[in-house]
């Protein structure tokens, strides 16, 4: 009733609406998760360029004091360098963001800044914040890829520069572009003897066994409280290598006890920025080590750090609390907490089971993007060891991590167990309006007489019909739309259960699209019929973070700079 209200007042005011519609905004076509059709909405004509800023977290980034203040030391050390060389300080600045970087360079005795910034918006901010701190003179912003400037007397640069400052680094590190960016500059804007900031990097890994991470890449068979197992996970999904795709998050958050160490966090790939080696877009490395533990080894951890300056005085890391530098001379509170550049995990194709001091050796590859790692007891290594794992199966392309273990929570799904063994009897025909629910094959082996599922992703609803298949359940009709259900008997249903879980949701609240659902089938049941869930609260708490506020914090002021014109695009945006 809520939602046909409200799309009653929508349609009611909407030809009052159109007349305060500015000529700058924009109709677009957007998804609504509470209805699971598109609507038409009124956006500014930047919308998706403010939606970037707003949910980039570039606050964050700029609260980091550590990473500010090592780039400032870095740069200090460059400056001095090239003028005790008898040169010129000629900084190229690469994706500016707000200038701080270039303004920074100013400060430390620049002869000449150059930045440029292709995100368009950021480039305007940039240039205002200049403004406002009195630099506009002082450095010329290029609202281009660094990859389209052009040296010359009618190019971008009049000439090369000889000091290069950027941050073109994720997670991943090399996952925004790093390495083409950083060749490209070498080969066409940087002169031979040039210092780049940051000179160099080092990603580390650190083999593991950890079942709480396991569980968001792998899904469990299902068992009752006997013991006995009713659903079994098709071999398929068992043996897929999974998927390649990085899985950030912030380790230092997981619990210590949640993991065992299987290696010692180990250097395995280093990227030199300075262009004193060639750049190496594909490549892989093998380091052999020692297991510290029995166990099984399922992934690793992963995470990377920056040497800043040409005499590797300045050290940025990124690794969790237990592998910090910083840890055994502070606090673990005092270690810089990052949202924009967190460690990760990346699984092995197949988990391997060592014992104490066995020798295994780490496979690390990377391309010009991307990373990935394996793991093998033997040095008789097939090609198949060193390839990007691809997921086979569809359940890693369908779900995201955190649905997966979601899936495999078991006392969620006990809940359902108990609901299920409540409710369900060889009179059951019981409609299912989730997506992905393969828990929800546990009522046929209840003896419930008909099973329909309304699974309207086609990649969750392959994963769903493999379950099918694999556990020979033949009481079982899967619709693909809203509108297969108004062609399908109904007329026997006498439950309608929902997680409520939908591939379209964004928001939690989004599940709600149950409700909507539930309310277009009424008239196609009887009307003795059972809902679960049967209510939904939507609780509320207010917090106090520690850090993730930053990501949508005004800042004031950055390092001495002033950055108003930034605060009022976050603010307005977020």
């Amino acid at each position: 009733m809520f939602i046909k209200h409200l799309n009653l007042v929508l349609t009611k005011h909407y030809r009052g609406f159109m007349k305060s519609v500015s000529p700058m905004n924009i109709f677009i076509q957007k998804l609504n998760p509470l209805t699971g059709t598109n609507d038409w909405v009124i956006q500014n004509e930047d919308y998706d360029y403010h939606q970037e800023v707003a949910r980039s977290a570039f606050a964050d980034m700029l609260h980091d004091t550590e990473r500010n203040q090592l780039y400032e030391r870095a740069l200090k050390i460059a400056i001095e360098t090239m003028h005790s060389r008898g040169k010129p300080a000629n900084v190229l600045d690469i994706g500016t963001g707000t200038g701080l970087l270039s303004m920074m360079a100013v400060r430390n005795g620049a002869d000449k800044v150059i930045a440029c910034e292709a995100f368009l918006p950021m480039s305007r901010c940039a240039k205002k914040i200049l403004d406002l701190n009195g630099l506009q003179d002082r450095v010329k912003i290029i609202p281009k890829r660094s990859t389209d400037l052009r040296v010359g007397v009618d190019g971008d640069l009049n000439e090369k520069c000889n000091i290069l400052v950027t941050e073109v680094f994720d997670t991943e590190l090399i996952g925004e572009g790093a390495l083409s960016t950083f060749a490209h500059a070498h080969q066409h804007l940087l002169e031979n003897d040039c210092i780049v900031i940051p000179d160099n990097a080092t990603i580390y890994a650190q083999v593991v066994e950890c079942p709480l991470a396991q569980n968001w890449n792998n899904l469990k068979d299902i068992y009752n409280d006997d013991l006995e197992q009713i659903i079994q996970v098709p071999d398929i999904i068992k043996n897929c290598p999974g998927s390649a795709a990085v899985h950030d998050i912030q380790l230092s958050q997981l619990p210590y006890t949640s993991f065992n160490t299987i290696t010692a966090p180990t250097a395995v790939l280093r990227f030199d920025w300075s262009g004193k080696t060639p750049f190496v877009f594909e490549r892989s490395t093998i380091q052999t080590l020692k297991s510290l533990r029995d166990g099984k080894a399922q992934m690793v951890f992963m995470w990377w750090e920056l040497q800043m300056d040409i005499h590797a005085q300045n050290i940025l890391s990124c690794a969790p609390y237990w592998a910090h530098p910083n840890s055994k001379s502070s606090l673990t509170r005092e270690i810089p907490w990052r949202d924009h550049w967190m460690q990760a995990i990346y699984y092995f194709p197949q988990e391997v089971s060592v014992k104490t001091n066995q020798e295994v050796h780490l496979i690390s590859c990377h391309d010009e993007y991307s990373l990935w790692f394996n793991l093998s007891t033997s040095l008789k290594l097939s090609d198949k060891a060193y390839i990007n794992p691809v997921c086979e199966c569809g359940l890693h392309a369908a779900f995201s991590r955190t649905r997966i273990g979601q899936l495999n929570n078991v006392k969620r799904n006990k809940n359902y167990m108990k609901i299920f063994e409540e409710h369900i009897d060889e009179n059951s025909t019981i409609l299912f309006l989730s997506e992905g629910f393969y828990f929800g094959l546990v009522a046929s082996k209840l003896g419930a007489k008909q099973l329909y599922f309304l699974d309207t992703n086609l990649l969750s609803r392959r994963v769903l019909q493999q379950f099918i298949k694999h556990n020979n359940i033949q009481n079982v009709i899967v619709l693909e739309t809203v509108d297969d259900l108004k062609k399908a008997d109904l007329q026997d249903v006498n439950i309608i259960f929902g997680e409520p879980y939908f591939t379209s949701s964004i928001l939690p609240w989004d599940n709600l699209l149950f409700l909507y659902l539930n309310d277009s089938i009424k008239q196609l049941v009887t009307g003795n019929v059972k809902i679960f869930p049967q209510k939904c609260i939507v609780k509320a708490v207010a917090v106090k973070f520690d850090h993730l506020h930053k990501i949508r914090e005004p800042l004031g002021e950055c390092e001495g700079f002033l950055m108003g014109d930034f605060d009022q695009l976050i603010s307005v945006r977020a």
